[in-house]
């Protein structure tokens, strides 16, 4: 996917799900593309990385 491909309106606020490699490539090519990192929002669709492993 490039973002580059999609015309946005000025004011447009993005919204990405999906994993964290998807969002962090695809937050950093909108930001190549001029989108300000404030109109950038997500929510991860996976593993919580920030939760400890209790698979012990």
């Amino acid at each position: 996917m490039d973002p580059g491909d999609t015309e946005l309106p000025d004011n447009a606020t993005v919204f990405l799900c999906g994993p964290l490699p998807f969002i962090r490539e695809v937050r950093e090519q909108l930001l190549r593309h001029g989108v300000p990192a404030r109109c950038i929002r997500h929510e991860v669709f996976g593993p919580d990385l920030a939760l400890p492993d209790t698979a012990a």
